[in-house]
């Protein structure tokens, strides 16, 4: 059972009280608030009456829901918000989780507790399905698709403690999908690339020139991409292709994923001509490692993000992604006849996914084979 923090009454007084400024004034009838700090953080709540005893009433009640307690029964804990965020992140460390993906968790629980307490709910099972489906979770995200990633991450954390019996209902179970086009994503043009290239060019950086042409020939996402090994770059005479398993997050079941593409051979020869002091990563930034650690990857990968953003910001682009590299490949792909089992074969994903992002591409495409058919019968 958790200990409560200090809660104080102070009077915010009218402005023709006698006693204004005496904030602890007892005496008049003006409108009581309670004051306590948890957490590093200072929290006020209106007492909701003018009268000092039932302001301690408040007091009392608000003590016992920032401990755990119920009024009635000191002995039934009811856990805070704060305790069950800690728990509930402790408990996927235990189940082995990765840390980008402890982070991701973190974030969408840290909204949860900012949320609870912008609305003065302290303890978890006074969260509802009516407070969840008003708190204003685009404040976070943009998309739909983003939204949906969402929500699932909320599901888990209340379906874990109704599981464990912390709660005796879940509040998200009766929460429905959340409903909106989920957006058709779209590569770079060619005009596009050839300005973020030349900026490249520009830059004087050839490992940055050679990791953009990695993102958009091989197909590669950042993860990948960022670690990317020498002996992970096949040459067969004149013929070069990368071949790996993606670390891509690709379903809940997170089997890894081959990859095994044909890359351009100037890239090829200029991926193994890349010089940085390191004899097994080809990006890797710091020289005399044979071995990197997860944490110096999540480095690498954060690093090379950077450097791509600032790349496309220099490039007029400011909302385009790293990602959309691979959605070019995808797409152009598709415009030359690619089926989705080959798309998802060279993207390390799965064609259900595929569909999912790219049916619009393959759509114009079909389209486009029908008119072809049907004027040939004319």
């Amino acid at each position: 059972m958790s200990t409560a923090p200090l809660i104080t009454i102070f009077v915010r007084h009218s402005e023709d009280c006698k006693y204004a400024g005496d904030e602890v004034c007892k005496r008049c009838n003006c409108r009581k608030h309670l004051r306590w700090t948890q957490n590093g953080r200072q929290y006020r709540r209106k007492a909701g009456t003018r009268s000092w005893q039932e302001a301690e009433e408040q007091k009392r009640r608000l003590e016992d829901e920032l401990a755990g307690r119920t009024p009635a029964e000191t002995k039934d804990a009811r856990m805070p918000v704060s305790t069950a965020i800690e728990k509930f992140m402790q408990a996927k460390r235990n189940d082995g989780l990765e840390e980008p993906t402890l982070q991701k968790l973190q974030k969408t629980c840290d909204r949860i507790r900012d949320f609870a307490e912008a609305d003065g709910l302290f303890v978890l099972d006074s969260i509802t399905l009516v407070h969840l489906t008003n708190w204003r979770w685009d404040r976070y995200f943009g998309t739909v698709n983003s939204l949906l990633t969402n929500q699932e991450r909320v599901k888990s954390f209340f379906r874990y403690f109704h599981n464990a019996g912390v709660i005796a209902k879940n509040p998200a179970a009766g929460w429905k999908r959340i409903k909106g086009k989920v957006e058709q994503v779209s590569g770079f043009t060619a005009e596009e690339y050839k300005k973020i290239a030349d900026k490249a060019k520009k830059n004087g950086s050839q490992k940055l020139y050679a990791l953009i042409r990695v993102l958009r020939y091989a197909g590669l996402g950042i993860i990948d991409a960022a670690c990317l090994e020498r002996q992970q770059i096949i040459r067969n005479g004149e013929n070069y292709r990368i071949r790996l398993t993606s670390r891509q997050k690709t379903s809940k079941k997170d089997q890894p994923q081959m990859i095994d593409n044909a890359i351009p051979p100037e890239l090829g020869i200029d991926l193994l001509c890349v010089l940085n002091g390191n004899p097994r990563y080809v990006f890797w930034n710091k020289p005399g490692r044979a071995e990197a650690t997860p944490a110096e990857k999540r480095d690498a990968v954060k690093f090379w993000q950077k450097q791509v953003r600032t790349l496309l910001d220099s490039a007029g682009l400011p909302n385009a992604t790293s990602h959309k590299f691979r959605h070019t490949l995808a797409i152009e792909m598709i415009r030359h006849g690619a089926s989705f089992e080959d798309v998802a074969a060279a993207l390390g994903n799965t064609v259900a996914v595929v569909a999912r992002f790219y049916s619009h591409e393959w759509n114009k495409v079909r389209q486009g084979r029908t008119d072809a058919a049907i004027k040939a019968a004319w």
